[in-house]
């Protein structure tokens, strides 16, 4: 008899992925509890949790130090106010008026277009305030406003909303990734991340595109899936690796030939959502990749920690860390192609992914939510899963101290704690 293998995979229960659900999808029985409603009820459930943790926030408006001490600040709600959403501006204007006013949008073409959505859905919803009155009066008394704040609730309320949907339907897309385990899918709808840094930003837009890519390329469809993964670069640069991914996974599966076509249809789907930001306002376009680009070791890394302690210029750490990327790439492409067993597509993703949000200059902790698709489908132990995300967690709440001073020592100094919380997250991705 062989022995059983360490670990336990992510669908054990009787009731649920056992033998008795075996049997209801071989046509032996019928109920309503399928797997798919289960693990979309879950994801819910997640999202729900997520959303309570945010209360305190909604309560004070996301002011103070409170919501840091919390654990609970939000880029969505800052965005509202500290752009020309609140004025119903485009994000992408060059209106003087309006620049002169507020900050141009730093996110991604796709991000843009869906937070001008949801301030339009917002002011909508909340009797269509008058925006011309609001630029007679300076824009660092917006915040203050009444109507402002009830806005601000309304328009979180509404991503919150968008971002359920993507939630479930990357839950969707994971379940069907492998037939015949639609129970990997529950790493990401039980995932503590997802409660933690689900709301946090807008990373859900990327990640829900790449596990629909990763369903398109289990399926053979690879113009789809190129589309979808241009989709993701459209919302963060990240998802580009997943068309590497699709190369390695292809050079082993006699696929390659499928891959010029997934990155023709990458391209193209990239290009449409662009385009009318690069239209309307391409020095304001150019601006969210020139902060990419040029983000140094401000948080998150081994090179904030470097700089912090010795001191490191900024030149020197792109260079050295973009080099340093270079590598990992490699050593992952050797990797697959020399593997015994043929890499899954998922199993390159991660590793490439991993390799990205190690050896980057900076890391914000919701931007972990990246590699969740990919551990949900390439690692479905719970034992790795969790303990990467506790890990995880814990940078995430102190990252959050850190931002509001609250691990700032006694005397002069950097803050050791934060090194620490640095260390534990760096551990626990290369665990995974």
């Amino acid at each position: 008899r062989r022995r059983p293998r360490r670990g336990r995979a992510l669908g054990a229960g009787r009731w649920a992925g056992g033998s008795r659900a075996r049997s209801r999808q071989a046509g032996g029985g019928s109920s309503w509890w399928t797997p798919l409603r289960v693990l979309l009820g879950l994801t819910a459930l997640s999202f729900a949790l997520g959303l309570v943790a945010q209360t305190s926030c909604v309560a004070a408006q996301w002011r103070g130090d409170g919501q840091f001490a919390r654990v609970c600040g939000s880029e969505i709600a800052d965005s509202y106010t500290g752009t020309g959403l609140v004025e119903g501006a485009w994000p992408w204007s060059g209106e003087e008026e309006t620049l002169s006013r507020h900050a141009v949008l730093e996110e991604p073409a796709l991000v843009g277009l869906w937070t001008y959505a949801a301030a339009r859905a917002t002011q909508a919803v909340s009797g269509g305030p008058t925006l011309e009155d609001r630029y007679g009066v300076p824009a660092a008394t917006l915040p203050r406003d009444l109507d402002i704040r009830r806005e601000r609730t309304i328009f979180v309320a509404a991503n919150a909303i968008g971002l359920a949907v993507l939630a479930l339907l990357t839950t969707l897309a994971l379940s069907r990734v492998h037939r015949r385990r639609p129970w990997d899918a529950a790493g990401f709808a039980l995932a503590p991340l997802l409660v933690v840094t689900g709301l946090t930003a807008w990373d859900l837009i990327a990640v829900s595109a790449v596990a629909l890519a990763l369903l398109a390329w289990s399926r053979r469809r690879p113009v789809l899936a190129g589309a979808l993964v241009g989709v993701g670069v459209a919302a963060g640069v990240w998802p580009v690796l997943l068309l590497g991914a699709f190369a390695l996974a292809g050079a082993r599966a006699a696929r390659l030939v499928e891959v010029p076509r997934a990155v023709a249809a990458a391209v193209v789907a990239w290009a449409c959502l662009n385009l009318p930001a690069l239209v309307s306002g391409p020095a304001q376009w150019q601006r969210s990749w020139a902060v990419a680009a040029d983000r140094g070791p401000d948080s998150g890394t081994l090179w904030t920690v470097l700089d912090e302690s010795i001191g490191i210029s900024h030149d020197t750490v792109l260079t050295t860390s973009w080099a340093l990327v270079g590598v990992w790439v490699a050593g992952v492409v050797a990797l697959c192609l020399l593997a015994p067993s043929p890499p899954r597509a998922s199993q390159a993703a991660l590793l490439l992914v991993a390799g990205f949000v190690l050896l980057r200059p900076a890391f914000e902790p919701h931007q972990a939510l990246w590699l969740l698709p990919l551990a949900a489908l390439a690692r479905p132990r719970w034992r790795d899963l969790l303990v990467w995300q506790s890990c995880a967690v814990v940078f995430a709440a102190m990252h959050s101290w850190w931002r509001g001073g609250l691990l700032d020592p006694g005397g002069d100094g950097p803050a050791g704690f934060y090194w620490i919380g640095i260390g534990v997250h760096v551990v626990g991705t290369l665990w995974l």
